[in-house]
């Protein structure tokens, strides 16, 4: 009898389990979404004046895709349509400065930027006393282009018309006041980086020239001072 009662009870307990799982709610399939690509497009961000005054300038690009997005059901049924954008940085792309005829290819960073210095080097060949527009044109090398167009000012071309020999010219062919002079003169003009620059490019140039240096660094300290 003990044995009897010991099965039922065995068999009892199982059906209880069976039961309380089967009574317990199923979780619902998860909604399904599609991605169907709407546009994509590239932007580029000069800032503001269009007319720049100053030869530098951070140009910002950035590539914004528009998605629809399409909810399904558990039924694969569309239950909700919406519109989605993605805005991201041009990082690590190609934009070109197009100048009097000739093209400039400039690097964005991972920010999607581009820190513009029309003094680089790279655009010395240019006629600044005529320059007057610069064409910013990034492509991905399809069918996506953005174009941006921005004006030289008269008093920036002249300014670098000036500042050019102040920072390229030979140093050699000049003695220690014309070194303080154009080194205070790019300052004075407006172009504190490049002053410092070439204070720094003169001093390292010395090292080897103690007698040289301290005569330098001697004519700068008089000319802050304002000291004949």
């Amino acid at each position: 009898m003990q044995r009897v009662l010991s099965s039922w009870t065995i068999w009892l307990c199982a059906g209880l389990l069976l039961s309380g799982c089967s009574s317990q709610p199923s979780n619902p399939a998860p909604n399904r979404e599609e991605l169907r690509l709407i546009s994509h497009t590239l932007s580029i961000d000069a800032g503001e004046p269009r007319v720049m005054t100053s030869p530098q300038r951070t140009i910002r690009v950035t590539e914004q895709k528009r998605y629809q997005v399409t909810e399904f059901g558990p039924d694969d049924r569309p239950v909700h349509t919406r519109e989605s954008y993605q805005r991201l940085p041009w990082a690590n792309q190609t934009l070109t400065l197009i100048a009097q005829g000739r093209q400039f290819p400039l690097t964005t960073d991972p920010q999607g930027e581009v820190r513009l210095h029309l003094l680089q080097e790279q655009f010395l060949d240019l006629d600044f006393g005529t320059l007057r527009v610069i064409e910013l044109v990034a492509r991905d090398g399809g069918s996506m282009t953005a174009e941006l167009s921005l004006l030289i000012s008269r008093e920036l071309r002249g300014l670098m018309q000036e500042a050019v020999p102040l920072i390229y010219g030979s140093l050699e062919e000049d003695d220690v006041d014309q070194w303080v002079q154009r080194v205070r003169r790019l300052d004075e003009i407006g172009l504190p980086e490049e002053s410092a620059q070439l204070e720094n490019m003169l001093i390292l140039l010395t090292l080897g020239d103690p007698e040289l240096r301290y005569e330098f660094l001697r004519a700068l300290d008089q000319e802050s001072d304002g000291n004949p």
